[in-house]
């Protein structure tokens, strides 16, 4: 067993994820780092990557995505889209099958779409040759008798609208059958994933204990220690799922005790000496909604912030998380972006020396949405 103090296991943290002084050698390296980037809001992989990484530009990522094709963006834990090294997806995939396979089925219910429609469609669109092209291009190639809008009307009075064609189309993607280009976000592109990665085999997968063993250490790897809730919580697994891929690993992770986070965390033994020997440093980070660092312990996210009220102006139900202001691995404030304004505002004390850090990340963080809003990050 390991000890650690709250401030070691913050600065180990934000050390692994490139927060601290050291930035990522490249952006395929960050996201091995990471393990994912979170594909949505719009600005959270942008705004993240340049947290991480020495004059990132918005065009690297989208060279990744759609030119290089060395990344890809699909949905994955918790069926949330998310941007992962094209050399893992087949690995993700399978780990997150189950958890995607019951959400969808859930969407399906809730629009009102039944099996015999959703097979419907999948036959007729699979059938095509056409490719790529978009989801009116598709609807347009279907029997009119398949193609539904459909709306719901939620307590509040607030329209919900999609169509059969549009909750197929994402399926097929969560599926690994289709592919998106969202080069043009107004203007999504589909075709099967091959058409996209060529080289990306989908024949021989893993099994589902063995790939979900292998995303729980590479969660633990960028963000242990964290409790067993923490990495249920990020993969999506159930607790049994979470407890066979943690059993899987104990010949890898030894349990840590850190002042401040209550019961037992698990860290991988190769990062033992790591954590022993960090010496927290100052590190001053606005990060994106739902950034890697602020969801990766949502269900200790007193780690975050110790005040409950805090932490819900921070976390929803749910545990997304707003832009966040973080000073030392606590989350100090938010910041916004609105109308090409950026604001940002503390709710706890901050030691006054920290101020000309905090304005300086200010500084930068509204320089690089300057550029995105002038046109590069479209």
């Amino acid at each position: 067993m390991i000890r650690a103090t709250q401030a070691q296991t913050a600065a180990f943290i934000l050390t692994k994820n490139y927060l601290s002084s050291l930035k990522a050698p490249h952006l395929l390296g960050l996201v091995h780092a990471v393990v994912v980037l979170p594909g949505a809001p719009d600005l959270t992989p942008f705004v993240a990557a340049s947290a991480r990484l020495s004059n990132f530009s918005p065009a690297d990522l989208l060279d990744a995505l759609y030119q290089q094709r060395t990344l890809i963006k699909s949905p994955l834990m918790r069926s949330a889209s998310a941007i992962v090294p094209t050399e893992r997806y087949p690995l993700f995939l399978v780990a997150t099958a189950r958890q995607r396979n019951q959400d969808a089925n859930s969407e399906f219910r809730l629009w009102g779409l039944d099996n015999s429609e959703v097979e419907a469609i999948e036959k007729v669109v699979l059938a095509e040759e056409d490719w790529p092209a978009s989801a009116e291009a598709v609807a347009a190639r279907l029997p009119q008798s398949l193609v539904r809008p459909l709306s719901q009307t939620s307590r509040g009075g607030r329209v919900s609208t999609t169509s059969s064609v549009a909750l197929v189309l994402h399926w097929l993607t969560a599926k690994g059958i289709l592919g998106v280009n969202q080069e043009n976000p107004a203007n999504p592109l589909y075709a099967p994933l091959h058409y996209w990665y060529p080289d990306l085999d989908l024949t021989a997968l893993p099994g589902e204990a063995e790939a979900q063993a292998a995303l729980v250490r590479a969660y633990l790897a960028a963000f242990g220690p964290s409790t067993e809730a923490d990495i249920s919580f990020w993969t999506g697994f159930g607790k049994s799922e979470t407890a066979r891929a943690v059993g899987a690993l104990a010949a890898k992770t030894t349990l840590a005790m850190v002042e401040g986070i209550p019961g037992m965390l698990l860290l991988l033994k190769e990062q033992a000496d790591m954590l022993a020997s960090t010496q927290p440093q100052p590190v001053i980070k606005f990060l994106p909604a739902d950034d890697p660092f602020t969801t990766a312990h949502r269900a200790s996210r007193s780690r975050y912030l110790a005040d409950p009220q805090q932490q819900r102006r921070v976390f929803s139900s749910t545990g997304a998380a707003q832009p966040a202001v973080v000073v030392n691995g606590q989350i100090s404030g938010t910041w916004q972006w609105s109308g090409g304004q950026f604001a940002w505002e503390l709710f706890t004390e901050v030691d006054p020396t920290y101020q000309p850090f905090l304005q300086a990340e200010a500084e930068r963080l509204a320089a690089f949405l300057g550029t995105w809003s002038s046109g590069e990050g479209d």
